[in-house]
C-alpha cells in the first residue's frame, strides 16, 4: 500500500459534465417525488373518497401557491450567499433538509380524506421547501451549465422530474391503498434524503468547502453577491423590457392550461369515467415514465434542433389540438384507449413544452441576477398553474368537462401569440439569436 498516494478528489460539478448531468437529473428527480404524491396520488385518493371537483381544484390551487413566490426566493439566494461552499449548494442542502422534515411531519399527522385544511396546509409547507430547492437548482444550472449544453441539460432535468413524478405517483398510490397515508409520505421522504448525498458530497467549483467547517474558499471568478438595491434595480431593468414582459405573460397563460388539465383529470377519470384510484395512478405514472424517457432521450435534442422559441410554439400548437380533440370527442370518452392515449400524448408534449420554456427563459437571464430573474419567470409558470387549477370548479360547473378541455385549448393558442410577440420584440432589439 502506497501511503504517499494522494486521496482521490471528489468530482467538481463545474468541471465534470457527466457528474453535472447526473446531479441535475437526480435533483430534479427529487423535485418530482413530492409532486407525484401531492398532484396525482392525493387528488386520486380524494376523488375516490367523494371529494368534489371544486374541493380538489382548491386543494391543488392552495398547495401550488408557494411556487408563485419564487421571485422572492431568488432575491434571497442572489443576495445572501455563502460562496465558500458555492453560490447555490448551501441553499439546495438546506431546502432538501427542510423538505424531508416537512414530509415526515405530514406523515405523523396522518390526515384523513375529510381533513382538507390539514392536507392543504401540509402540502403548502412541503411546496415551500420544494420551491426553494427548485430555485437553487435552477440557479446552479444557469451558473455552471455551458450554453451549448442547456437544451440537453433541460431535457435531463425534466426527464428526471417526470420520472420522479411517475414513480412517486405509482408507489404512493399503491401505498395509500395498502398501507395508509403515513407510509405513502415516508417513502418519498426517504428517497429525497438519499438523493441529498449528491449535493452534500459534490462541490460546485474546485477549491470550495465541502461543509462549512472544512477547508476551502470561494472561487475568485464567482461574482460577489450584489447589494439589495442594485439587485432589485437590475432585475426591474431587465424584466420591464417588452420581450420579457410578453415572455412572462406567455408562460403564465400556457401553464394556466396545464393547471386546468391537472385539476380536471383525477375527477374526470374517477368520477366521470369510472376508473379506480390505483388504475388512475398507474396511468398517470406510466404516462410520466414515457414523458421522462422522452425528456432524457429526445426533448432536449428537439429543442436544440428547432430552436427554443420554435419548439415552444410547436408544442403549444400540438397541445391545443390535443385538448380541442378531447373537447369534441365526448361520445368516445368511455373508451379507455382514448383517455389513456390523451394522457400519454399530453405527457410527451408537456415535457417538450417545459424543456423549451426553461431553455428560453434561461437564455433571457442576466448573469448578475440569474436566480432572481429566472425565478420570476418560473413564478409566472407556477402562478399560472395555480390560477388554472382554481378555475376548474367555475369552468366545469358552467360548461362541463368539454368546456374545460376547450378552455385549455384556447389558453394554449393565446400563449402562442404571446410567445410569438416576445420573439418579435427580441428581434426588434437585435437579440433574436439568443432564442434561435
Amino acid at each position: 500500500m502506497d501511503l504517499n498516494r494522494r486521496p482521490r478528489r471528489l468530482p467538481v460539478l463545474a468541471e465534470r459534465r457527466r457528474w453535472r448531468s447526473l446531479t441535475l437529473f437526480a435533483l430534479y428527480f427529487a423535485q418530482g417525488v413530492p409532486e407525484g404524491l401531492l398532484y396525482v396520488a392525493v387528488p386520486a385518493w380524494l376523488a375516490t373518497n367523494g371529494a368534489s371537483a371544486a374541493e380538489i381544484g382548491s386543494f391543488i390551487g392552495i398547495i401550488l401557491l408557494p411556487w408563485s413566490f419564487k421571485m422572492l426566493n431568488g432575491v434571497l439566494m442572489d443576495r445572501f450567499q455563502f460562496p465558500a461552499m458555492g453560490r447555490r449548494r448551501p441553499w439546495i442542502i438546506g431546502a432538501q433538509l427542510v423538505l424531508v422534515g416537512a414530509m415526515v411531519a405530514m406523515s405523523l399527522q396522518a390526515p384523513q380524506p375529510g381533513d382538507l385544511f390539514l392536507l392543504s396546509l401540509s402540502g403548502f409547507l412541503i411546496n415551500m421547501a420544494a420551491a426553494f430547492q427548485d430555485v437553487a437548482i435552477d440557479g446552479m444550472a444557469i451558473d455552471i451549465v455551458p450554453e451549448d449544453e442547456r437544451g440537453t441539460a433541460n431535457g435531463l432535468m425534466w426527464g428526471g422530474k417526470t420520472l420522479g413524478i411517475a414513480g412517486s405517483a405509482i408507489i404512493c398510490g399503491a401505498l395509500i391503498a395498502d398501507w395508509g397515508f403515513a407510509a405513502a409520505v415516508l417513502a418519498p421522504a426517504a428517497t429525497i434524503a438519499a438523493i441529498l448525498l449528491l449535493p452534500l458530497l459534490l462541490r460546485e467549483r474546485a477549491g470550495e468547502r465541502l461543509l462549512p467547517w472544512t477547508p476551502g474558499d470561494a472561487d475568485g471568478a464567482v461574482p460577489a453577491p450584489p447589494r439589495l438595491w442594485r439587485l432589485l434595480a437590475t432585475l426591474a431593468g431587465v424584466m420591464v423590457r417588452p420581450a420579457n414582459v410578453l415572455l412572462a405573460l406567455g408562460i403564465f397563460v400556457a401553464f394556466a392550461a396545464y393547471g386546468l388539465k391537472t385539476a380536471l383529470v383525477p375527477v374526470f377519470a374517477v368520477q366521470q369515467l369510472g376508473w379506480d384510484q390505483q388504475g388512475f395512478t398507474r396511468l398517470a405514472g406510466g404516462a410520466d415514465i414515457a414523458g421522462g424517457l422522452f425528456g432524457i432521450a429526445a426533448s432536449g435534442w428537439i429543442a436544440d434542433r428547432l430552436g427554443y422559441g420554435r419548439a415552444v410554439v410547436v408544442s403549444l400548437l400540438l397541445l391545443a389540438a390535443l385538448h380541442g380533440g378531447m373537447a369534441l370527442a365526448g361520445p368516445l370518452w368511455p373508451q379507455p384507449l382514448l383517455f389513456g392515449g390523451y394522457f400519454v400524448v399530453h405527457a410527451l408534449l408537456f415535457v417538450l413544452l417545459s424543456v423549451s420554456v426553461y431553455a428560453r427563459a434561461m437564455a433571457a437571464c442576466d448573469r448578475l441576477v440569474a436566480a432572481t430573474q429566472f425565478s420570476a419567470f418560473m413564478a409566472m409558470l407556477n402562478l399560472g398553474t395555480s390560477f388554472g387549477a382554481q378555475q376548474l370548479g367555475l369552468v366545469q360547473g358552467a360548461h362541463g368537462s368539454s368546456g374545460v378541455f376547450a378552455a385549455a385549448a384556447g389558453l394554449c393558442l393565446a400563449a402562442i401569440l404571446l410567445f410569438w410577440a416576445s420573439g418579435r420584440a427580441l428581434a426588434a432589439q437585435g437579440l433574436s439569436h439568443s432564442i434561435r
